[in-house]
């Protein structure tokens, strides 16, 4: 015959004659469960470790913005001010070249209504004045490539609770800077064949079909292209200068590895870059509103030379302010969803809970 164990808080009852011990009382019968039958025991869930800006464990779309917001503000000076910094100093080179042409004479617009006027100024002084508002976004994209190196050494020194200076980023990331720029610019090779090729093949047919064949044969490959671009960039690029940083991967190493960690979460990958978009376009648009006015108010006040002046650097304005705000942002949230990946797949919670009860490395 089997015997039930005892129930829990159960106390053998004292031999005849003998003393019970001292200790707490339970407050029931000895021999008997204190209180009448034990409830089963609660569950709790286990304490989770938090070092730093997020809790060590799969994240979720909370986490990824909360955390990117309590980087930026544990290190505003290694994020907003870092990024504000080297955003201006990559658009030295189109102010110095806006201010020559400027000086020559050659940076103008009209807006007397006066046709003949127009037509004299001709257009180079409005092609003067495109290629200097578009010198700040094509430098800025450099600009963008080494701030997204060192913010990611920020963010994944935040989840271990440390505060990193401008210097240690870049002490950290300056070794890796050729490699991310390699991998930009394959990512502009990659955006320029995938949605170039279609607009080729549909310009190529409207000249021997007419335009309606045109259309109807390239606009099809376009959205087909669009998806492919989507999902090369969701499976391989977003999660590619994370590992190209933090693992010290090469170019095409580094594609490889973002693809393991993306294998089977694109959706989710996808559903952060999609919404963290939208928050930075938003953000974006209302930083940029003011300045906006400003440069389409100065050639109105003032024509000629000093409008089109007011018009460019009002742009080139927008753009460090933009880039001081929403790129801290935006590589966090891909620092951390590159931290969030290797959680999932690798254990990586593990390895971090050790690291942030060691003293950081000296670089």
């Amino acid at each position: 015959m089997s015997h039930l164990p005892p129930p829990p808080g159960w106390v053998p009852p004292p031999p005849p004659g003998s003393t019970p011990p001292p200790g707490p009382s339970y407050g029931g019968p000895v021999g008997r469960p204190a209180g009448g039958p034990h409830p089963p025991p609660a569950w709790y869930p286990p304490p989770v470790h938090k070092p730093g800006v997020v809790a060590l464990r799969p994240l979720g779309l909370g986490d990824f913005f909360d955390g990117a917001f309590k980087t930026i503000r544990r290190n505003p000076r290694s994020m907003v001010g870092l990024a504000a910094l080297v955003t201006t100093a990559f658009l030295v080179v189109p102010v110095v070249l806006t201010l020559g042409l400027a000086g020559l004479g050659e940076l103008q617009v009209e807006t007397s209504g006066d046709q003949a006027s127009d037509q004299d100024l001709g257009v180079a002084g409005i092609g003067a004045v495109a290629v200097a508002s578009y010198l700040g976004p094509f430098f800025g994209f450099f600009a963008t490539v080494l701030l997204n190196g060192m913010l990611v050494h920020v963010v994944a020194e935040a989840v271990l609770g440390r505060r990193t200076t401008a210097g240690q980023a870049w002490a950290a990331t300056r070794g890796r800077m050729w490699r991310l720029v390699g991998l930009m610019l394959l990512n502009l090779l990659v955006v320029v064949l995938l949605t170039g090729l279609p607009v080729l093949v549909g310009v190529l047919t409207g000249v021997q079909a007419g335009a309606a064949a045109g259309f109807a044969v390239g606009g099809p490959l376009l959205v087909l292209a669009v998806v492919a671009l989507v999902f090369v960039q969701v499976r391989y690029f977003q999660l590619a200068a994370p590992a190209l940083v933090l693992e010290r991967e090469g170019v095409v190493s580094a594609l490889r590895r973002a693809g393991q960690l993306s294998r089977g979460q694109f959706w989710r990958i996808f559903g952060v870059v999609l919404l963290t978009a939208l928050v930075v376009g938003l953000v974006g648009q209302v930083l940029t509103v003011p300045l906006t006015i400003v440069g389409v108010a100065g050639p109105l006040l003032l024509p000629g030379t000093g409008g089109a002046l007011v018009l460019v650097f009002s742009t080139y304005l927008s753009q460090v302010l933009v880039g001081a705000v929403t790129t801290p942002f935006t590589s966090a949230v891909v620092a951390l969803q590159y931290v969030d990946q290797r959680i999932r797949k690798e254990g990586l919670d593990v390895q971090l809970i050790a690291a942030s009860q060691q003293p950081p490395v000296a670089r």
